[in-house]
């Protein structure tokens, strides 16, 4: 099981990596075909895009489709698979445009100047000639391309929008829309993550924060997975499992700030939903180590002792969840 979830969790990471690459490629060729449509792009621009050293954006998205879509043990859709060869034209088409673009930039100008020359042997006139048709061609290819590009570009955004619903499950995915905001609005449009959630998981829009509020969690990000359950319960008013989720977030995230007493109290609350939420042994055995500590740490024997209240709670809280019904055998963490 936990090699499962190793590579559960590895190719929940790389779809992430494909996901952001894309943005970052799609915004960047935005930019660049502006350029073009206002005549003003360089042969230095197309290096963001793609160069020949293995450090563009072009190239990394490449790389990270063929990883996962090639060379995986896992399982491929055919969105996938159409996703990751259409990458792979537009990269070859973009270092043809990179070329295209280097001969008309360095050795335009020169044969330009050549030819502006006065009288010169039959040989040379026809050399001349036969550079201004290779840099005609050579233009010709450069509008041709850039257009193409530009063409499979639409088309893989739209594959790329409806390839995101083979990941409605990804938590890291979740996250990352929500980390990337900026990002994910600039190249999807306003308000891109709710739409993305409204489209992946329709009436339950909830369910894209509720997932980046477990991902956090499991990272032991409290404070984030706070915020992210947050949304998911404004979204879902009265959910009692988010809210669930809340309280225990908050319990460890202010352990680990050292507000004990806060924490006891925020347990206090999931324990008042044990009969509502489903309570797993992973999570009950969280609340059990906190209290367990706080014994250890204070004894709290002494009438004066002012940890005395404290661990007085804390032994109380440990022994009402020993006396919570067992969760069934086929239970297990989110």
């Amino acid at each position: 099981m936990l090699e499962f979830n190793g590579i559960h969790r590895e190719r929940e990471r790389r779809v992430v990596e494909i996901v952001r690459h894309f943005l970052l490629a799609t915004r960047v060729f935005r930019h660049l075909y502006e350029k073009h449509q206002q005549g003003s792009m360089h042969f230095s621009d197309l290096a963001k895009l793609v160069d020949d050293r293995g450090g563009s954006i072009l190239y990394a998205l490449k790389e990270s489709c063929q990883t996962l879509f090639r060379h995986s043990s896992s399982p491929v859709s055919q969105k996938e698979q159409i996703f990751d060869l259409t990458i792979g034209s537009i990269f070859h088409l973009a270092m043809k445009l990179r070329e295209d673009l280097y001969q008309l930039e360095v050795y335009g100008p020169e044969f330009s100047k050549l030819g502006a020359g006065g009288d010169r042997p039959q040989g040379q006139e026809n050399l001349l000639q036969e550079f201004k048709k290779i840099i005609s061609r050579t233009q010709e290819s450069f509008t041709e391309g850039i257009e193409e590009i530009n063409l499979l570009f639409q088309d893989v955004f739209r594959q790329f929008q409806e390839l995101l619903g083979e990941y409605r499950e990804n938590g890291l995915l979740a996250r990352f829309l929500l980390e990337e905001s900026d990002l994910v609005k600039e190249v999807l449009g306003i308000d891109a993550v709710e739409v993305v959630f409204r489209t992946l998981y329709g009436s339950k829009e909830a369910q894209g924060y509720r997932l980046a509020g477990e991902s956090y969690f499991q990272s032991a990000f409290y404070g984030k997975a706070i915020k992210a359950f947050t949304r998911a319960l404004e979204k879902s008013p009265g959910d009692e499992s988010i809210q669930f989720k809340i309280n225990l977030s908050q319990g460890l995230d202010q352990f680990y700030s050292f507000a004990l007493l806060q924490a006891l109290r925020s347990f206090e609350k999931c324990l008042s939903l044990a009969s509502k939420v489903e309570f797993l042994e992973a999570h009950r055995a969280m609340i059990r180590k906190v209290c367990q500590k706080i014994q250890e740490e204070f004894p709290g024997r002494r009438k004066t002792d002012q940890h005395r209240d404290l661990v007085k709670k804390a032994r109380l809280l440990d022994r009402q969840l020993r006396e919570l019904p067992p969760v069934p055998s086929d239970s297990h963490p989110t």
